[in-house]
C-alpha cells in the first residue's frame, strides 16, 4: 500500500524550475539545490533602429510612412502618434480612428503637446534626421 500511496503523491511544487541563470531542483529530503544551466542564456536580440519612411505624416509632416498614406491602413506615426485615415476625412471633419478628432485639431496638439493628444506624449519620439522633409530649393529641388 505505501507503494501504491508513494505513486499517486502529487508534487506541491515544480519539480525543476528554470530562470535561465540556474536550474533550481529538489533533492530526496525536498532541499531546494541550484546549479547553473549547462549553456549560457541566449542573447536577447537587440531591437532594430528604425528607418525614416519616404511619406510623410498628414499631422506632423514627418517622413514616418513607409508606403503611400493612402494605402498605411491603421499606420501610426511614431512622431505625432497620429493614426492615418485612409478615408482622408479632410481637415475639419472627425477622424474615426483618432477617436472623433479633426486633423486640425491633431496638428494644433501636436504643436502644442507635441503629439496628437496630451496622454500620448509618452509613445512619441523625435524624428529621426531622415524623416526631416526637404525644403523646397534644397538638393536641386
Amino acid at each position: 500500500m505505501d507503494d501504491e500511496k508513494k505513486k499517486r503523491e502529487k508534487f506541491l511544487f515544480l519539480p525543476e524550475a528554470h530562470n535561465g541563470h540556474f536550474i533550481i531542483t529538489f533533492d530526496d529530503s525536498g532541499q531546494a539545490v541550484r546549479t547553473p544551466p549547462e549553456a549560457p542564456p541566449a542573447a536577447v536580440e537587440p531591437i532594430p533602429e528604425p528607418t525614416p519612411g519616404e511619406y510623410p505624416c498628414p499631422c506632423c509632416g514627418y517622413l514616418t510612412f513607409h508606403i503611400p498614406i493612402e494605402a498605411a491602413i491603421a499606420g501610426i506615426c511614431p512622431v505625432c502618434f497620429w493614426e492615418n485615415d485612409v478615408f482622408d476625412p479632410g481637415e475639419d471633419d472627425p477622424s474615426d480612428e483618432n477617436g472623433g478628432m479633426t486633423l486640425r485639431e491633431g496638428r494644433e496638439n501636436f504643436r502644442k503637446y507635441g503629439a496628437v493628444r496630451p496622454d500620448l506624449v509618452r509613445y512619441v519620439r523625435p524624428p529621426l534626421p531622415g524623416e526631416i522633409p526637404q525644403k523646397s530649393g534644397e538638393n536641386g529641388a
